[in-house]
């Protein structure tokens, strides 16, 4: 890269609402920030979703892949997570506090996990990071059905976690690796949609397997049997038809070219940028109730008088409007995806605060299903928005902090919410939703002014800030101007 004009192109990834570099653009060029002037050749390879470090259009039989894949393997979670803690407490005998303990597990496994093997995937590739993540969860929900003693289960919810971990950002990179920017929101909105519909047919299909199983523990044997079966689908699916992204290659190879090692990891310090500590805010505070819904969720319906039916019911109202994710990520794409993320955030914490704060088992599933459009249409512009202020060579690393961080929050929720709730009954979940308002308080502000300056400057920024996002020394753009040589 000879000029710091490449090293933008290299670093940032533009913005397709950008105002400033539509003058004189094609509408299809604007995505791939265009400018009033040509843009110069990528250094690392052609603007090709075969060769290139930026693709110019999305592999869509990749991301079909990965949505066929995420929707077996989300089937088989949706499966057995109401039923978790039921199990946990009927047939293994645990306390609360031990059902809060296994539940935690989880995510210690993604707490720790998941920004080494989001670093990983930056360095040695997307598909073999993904690929193990699965492999390895799908033996940890075979192994539920090894024993009754809670004991394993700590060792097993840990395993999952880590399956997780590997699967989770590495992914989220994975899609940012085949998308150009004008696509980004919309293939983060199937993605979510194919999801979600996991998480429908899941949960659905949890009772009927219960019941065909006779109930009791040979019921919930089936449920982790089915689990495991579509888990190990899952894996063989990504295993023959995933590719490795093109972008993904380039960026280890032009790093070597530098003399990089693909081990280097990047500071901290440099990849956290304000925007990007304004997401790991928000994910933090907005998760603890997450950590908390896992563990008290299912036993606080269970306690008001709900059936294991209704408590089914409720996954699959909040998971029916997550379908037209892929609508919200469209809208992201064209229109302000820091407005759509926080509107949408905001309405989820509020129906936290309802959730903790009435017991009216018909009015939980209105709002189940109000949440569920709020995070449909702000999810996909939240993903995305990370994405476009991410420096493209970390990615995989910038996703790891964010998971990491939410991770932390629901690990921290699944430990303190069987405490509270031993107290405060239900109302620990409104506590979980003035957490995520707290989080938006803090984080949105600085979010809200990098939109603005992307709507207003584009993504042309400074050399200097170009070396603190990619963490490395560009002593040879020093005495360029400040776009590149001219």
């Amino acid at each position: 890269m000879d000029s710091c004009d490449d090293f933008i192109h290299d670093v940032t990834t533009p913005a397709s609402t950008s105002r400033a570099t539509t003058s004189g653009a094609p509408p299809d060029e604007v995505g791939r920030g265009a400018t009033t002037s040509e843009s110069p050749p990528d250094p690392i390879g052609p603007t090709s979703s075969t060769g290139g470090a930026r693709p110019d259009r999305t592999s869509w039989f990749q991301l079909g892949v990965v949505c066929f894949a995420s929707f077996v393997a989300w089937t088989a979670f949706g499966a057995i997570l109401p039923y978790l803690p039921l199990f946990l407490k009927d047939q293994a005998h645990s306390s609360l506090t031990m059902i809060g303990v296994i539940a935690s597990m989880y995510y210690v496994g993604t707490l720790f996990f998941s920004s080494p093997l989001g670093w990983l995937s930056d360095s040695i590739g997307r598909k073999p990071v993904i690929v193990g993540g699965s492999a390895l969860t799908a033996v940890a929900m075979l192994l539920f059905t090894t024993t009754t003693n809670p004991l394993w289960f700590i060792l097993f919810r840990l395993l999952e976690g880590i399956g997780t971990a590997g699967i989770g950002p590495a992914g989220q990179a994975f899609i940012a690796d085949i998308t150009p920017e004008r696509d980004r929101s919309k293939a983060y909105g199937i993605l979510t949609t194919a999801q979600y519909g996991g998480l429908i047919i899941g949960p659905a299909l949890a009772p009927p397997l219960y019941h065909l199983a006779g109930g009791g523990l040979d019921g919930f044997y089936a449920i982790f049997y089915f689990g495991a079966a579509f888990a190990a689908v899952t894996t063989v699916v990504m295993l023959a038809f995933v590719k490795e992204p093109a972008a993904s290659r380039a960026r280890r190879r032009a790093r070597a070219a530098r003399g990089l090692t693909e081990r280097e990891r990047p500071p901290y310090r440099s990849v956290l940028t304000r925007p990007i500590l304004a997401f790991v805010v928000i994910a933090f505070l907005s998760h603890y109730a997450m950590g908390g819904w896992e563990v008290v969720w299912s036993i606080w319906l269970d306690h008001l008088g709900a059936s294991k039916t209704y408590i089914s019911m409720t996954w699959v109202a909040y998971s029916v409007p997550m379908l037209l994710a892929f609508a919200g990520g469209m809208l992201a794409d064209r229109y302000n995806r820091f407005a759509l993320m926080f509107v949408g955030y905001t309405i989820s914490a509020l129906s936290w605060i309802v959730y903790g704060v009435t017991t009216d088992l018909t009015l939980f599933l209105i709002v189940n299903v109000i949440e569920g459009f709020a995070i449909a249409f702000s999810y996909p512009a939240k993903q995305a928005f990370l994405i476009q202020v991410s420096p493209p060579r970390w990615l995989g690393t910038v996703t790891g902090i964010e998971t990491t961080s939410m991770q932390l929050a629901g690990w921290l929720g699944s430990l303190t919410a069987p405490m509270l709730y031993a107290r405060v009954s239900g109302y620990v979940l409104a506590i979980g939703g003035a957490l995520a308002l707290l989080g938006l308080a803090i984080g949105g502000p600085t979010l809200r002014g990098e939109w603005r300056r992307i709507t207003e400057v584009g993504d042309r920024r400074s050399c200097e800030e170009l070396d603190t996002l990619s963490g490395e020394v560009r002593p040879d753009a020093a005495s360029h101007p400040p776009f590149g040589i001219e």
